[in-house]
């Protein structure tokens, strides 16, 4: 079809080392893998990032070219796709996977370390990747492990960064990074992105270092960004981004106005903007409908719809047809002055069904909201084009007001 690719993935056998082997650049033929140990192969599953994993996994187990050490499969993929994936060769007795696919029906458990090595991706923070021709903007990302201002590779005269604990009047705390840019006019109005799961973007992601290239670049004004943390354990996670009322109005009334106080001309709440990511999503929806006035942009990826109060996890099925939770709430709440924009992955399955739903009933009540389905999945690497683009549309609505 002339809207898709046919991408061929391929993993060579090294059968003196035990090694997985070879060359590709993650468009239309990739390359690399490593068994190591000096096992058999037994089979070589390729996880794909909402491609071949989940439901789908038994797409992603390659096939031996008879009467070679080369392992491949062709995938039929759409134009615009960006994906981050693994390849994992295992042998008999591999504790994850069988010829069948993952032991436990799910990829859940596999290592995280498996990147192709020769993907030209792979030693940039989203790792290896396969790319079609039109999937969304990277430029303003790191395409070497992510760096801090100060740190090799970036100078100082970018900003500075820290990271804090903040009590919150309830006596908890949270642990908390700050990038303040360096800026040539020193009565320059700096804006704020705050972001969830702060350790992430700041650590593993380079946030500061993309939102240095696209305000260098003029693409957006200069801007300070806040990280909240929210740690390893998933627990904790969703007490903390399980759209809590509780931690949205410390985040609000609390730890806003203190960061706020003490960085210097900052350009106010119409020039603030809240992004999170799958619960952090859904959290950042929830502080749009609680706490309109707060902030001028909300930017919401992959928001878990499936989410509702008291949850611990997630629910295997949810009834076919019934209204989300956020769905609900937006029903409720009073239209505020706040930009929404929800981005979700085409291949996200009832995600995207629940969030054209709620896109629709917000826009009908005169809420200033738009939905962008991308091609791809829950996928940090989609995540990060979407942040930057927001951004960039941010920026340039900013520019017309002010014309």
């Amino acid at each position: 079809m002339p809207d898709e690719r046919l991408v061929t993935v391929v993993w060579r056998e090294d059968q003196d080392e035990g090694k997985g082997e070879g060359k590709g650049e993650g468009k239309d033929q990739d390359r690399g893998g490593d068994q190591g140990g000096g096992q058999p192969v037994a089979g070589v599953y390729l996880l794909a990032n909402r491609i071949t994993d989940k439901h789908r996994v038994r797409r992603g187990m390659m096939r031996r070219l008879d009467g070679t050490d080369v392992w491949y499969v062709s995938l039929r993929l759409p134009e615009g796709l960006r994906c981050g994936y693994r390849i994992h060769p295992f042998g008999p007795d591999d504790p994850y996977l069988t010829p069948e696919g993952p032991r436990s029906g799910s990829s859940r458990g596999l290592p995280d370390d498996r990147m192709d090595p020769l993907n030209r991706r792979a030693a940039g923070p989203f790792g290896s990747l396969i790319e079609l021709d039109g999937a969304p903007s990277l430029a303003d990302w790191p395409t070497e492990p992510a760096v801090s201002p100060g740190d090799a590779g970036m100078g100082a005269d970018v900003g500075r960064t820290d990271a804090f604990d903040f009590t919150a009047a309830d006596g908890t705390t949270y642990r908390v990074r700050r990038f303040v840019p360096a800026t040539e006019d020193s009565g320059a109005e700096l804006g704020l992105l705050v972001v969830f799961d702060g350790e992430q973007w700041f650590d593993r992601y380079g946030i500061t270092a993309a939102i240095t290239t696209a305000a260098r670049a003029g693409r957006i004004p200069p801007m300070a960004v806040l990280g909240i943390e929210a740690g390893a354990d998933p627990a904790a996670r969703m007490r903390q981004l399980g759209a809590s009322p509780h931690f949205i109005d410390m985040l609000t009334d609390e730890l806003l106005p203190a960061v706020t106080a003490e960085l210097p001309n900052w350009a106010g709440p119409r020039h603030t903007v809240l992004c999170g990511q799958s619960l952090g999503g859904l959290t950042a929806l929830a502080t749009a409908l609680r706490r309109p006035a707060a902030f001028g942009t909300v930017l919401a990826h992959s928001a878990s719809t499936w989410w509702r109060p008291g949850m611990t996890a997630r629910p295997e099925a949810t009834a076919p047809g019934a209204d989300t939770w956020i769905a609900e709430q937006a029903a409720a709440a009073p239209v505020g002055d706040v930009t929404i924009r929800m981005d979700v992955g085409s291949n996200e399955g009832a995600m995207v069904d629940d969030l054209r739903t709620l896109h629709a009933r917000m826009t009908a009540r005169g809420f200033d909201a738009s939905l962008s389905v991308y091609s791809g999945g829950h996928d940090h690497s989609c995540w990060a084009a979407a942040l930057m683009e927001g951004l960039g549309d941010t920026a340039a609505r900013d520019r017309g007001r002010d014309a």
